[in-house]
């Protein structure tokens, strides 16, 4: 097992709840201890020894992936656990309630006699949140694919194009540059219907005139990007360009108030209070941000509730939003990496509104 601050965070929760092992179903969490990419994987971590369990499918790359962990192939994955906690003598064991199905907990709470399961409400996420060098490293490959991938299908934008056709062009050339998969459904969304922020893109025409929100993601060796562009199609308006402005001077006020133990909430109220200073304040509705790595959505949150203070090594979206319902939308947002006490932006392109005809 590579991820010290991993280890040193389960071996605290041992301690904290009193427990003989802990049970890790959450194939995120999974992958993050023991480097396994597959689809059926389980760790058991304790003192007194550590196991990854997954059947036959995975031998071989189990055997390739799994490192730190002594593989374990079963034909009843509750059996094998069971005799695995007979090994450990374990008599409490904590697990991931988020990670289990009602029915699993269920099965496993049956099937393991004189063993007590104790939820865990910490999670790996904790750990996660930090991230090690190869990490940020991953991290920074992904946002310098998703830009290379961008350049390229921006050279097939225009008005008169179905947002679908460019969400396709853009999938395309993001796998081109190299991006394992997105993270999640790009985001294509002009005109009106740029003012929803979640909007999913379809046959709608693009037309000259209109403002388009692009919010896509890339992938290296399982760690995301996730940036957004706004352009325009032909020359916007003055309604547009001003929103613009102002998101733009919201995201720069608020890079240059993050460094480490900042409350992150104070980093949302830097961009949010801007835009209300604005007079747009009831349009910004999200969150400013939110952390990245294995999943597009991890710790810390940077939003007006969030508890979470920043550290070296995280690694999140900075992306306020204007949304005029009925009429247009804009968001920027880029990946930052707090280190050496500073803000990196990870995104190299000029995030001045660009306008294609």
């Amino acid at each position: 097992m590579a991820r010290k601050r991993a280890i040193e965070f389960l071996n605290q929760l041992l301690e904290e709840y009193h427990l003989d092992a802990i049970l890790i179903t959450n194939l995120i969490n999974v992958r993050y201890l023991s480097g396994f990419t597959g689809s059926e994987g389980t760790v058991i971590f304790s003192q007194k020894g550590n196991w990854f369990l997954t059947d036959p499918r995975y031998r071989l790359q189990a055997e390739q992936e799994v490192k730190g962990f002594k593989v374990k192939i079963f034909k009843k994955k509750i059996r094998e656990i069971y005799t695995l906690f007979k090994k450990l003598k374990a008599k409490k064991v904590g697990f991931e309630p988020f990670a289990l199905s009602y029915q699993f907990f269920n099965l496993l709470k049956n099937e393991l006699k004189g063993i007590k399961l104790i939820p865990l409400n910490r999670s790996l996420l904790e750990a996660r949140a930090i991230k090690d060098k190869d990490e940020r490293e991953n991290i920074e490959k992904a946002v310098s694919i998703a830009e290379r991938g961008l350049s390229q299908a921006l050279n097939h934008l225009k008005s008169g194009i179905t947002e679908l056709d460019f969400a396709s062009e853009l999938e395309y050339q993001l796998r081109k540059a190299g991006s394992q998969g997105p993270g999640f459904e790009t985001i294509v969304a002009s005109g009106a219907r740029s003012a929803l922020p979640h909007a999913k893109a379809d046959n709608k025409v693009m037309k000259k005139g209109e403002i388009v929100v692009i919010d896509f993601s890339a992938n290296c060796q399982g760690y995301f990007s996730d940036l957004t562009i706004t352009i325009a199609l032909g020359e916007p308006d003055k309604k547009a360009k001003e929103i613009y402005q102002i998101v733009s001077d919201a995201q720069k006020l608020a890079i240059g108030e993050i460094k480490p133990e900042k409350l992150a909430n104070q980093i949302d109220k830097t961009a949010r209070n801007y835009i209300k200073s604005r007079g747009y304040g009831k349009f910004f509705e999200h969150g400013l941000g939110h952390g990245l790595g294995l999943e597009v959505h991890e710790q810390p949150a940077i939003n007006h509730i969030s508890k979470n203070r920043l550290k070296t090594g995280m690694v999140f979206t900075v992306e306020p939003g204007i949304y005029l319902p009925g009429n247009l939308g804009v968001r920027i947002e880029d990946d930052v990496i707090l280190e050496d006490n500073k803000p990196k932006v990870l995104s190299k392109s000029n995030q001045a509104l660009r306008i294609f005809e």
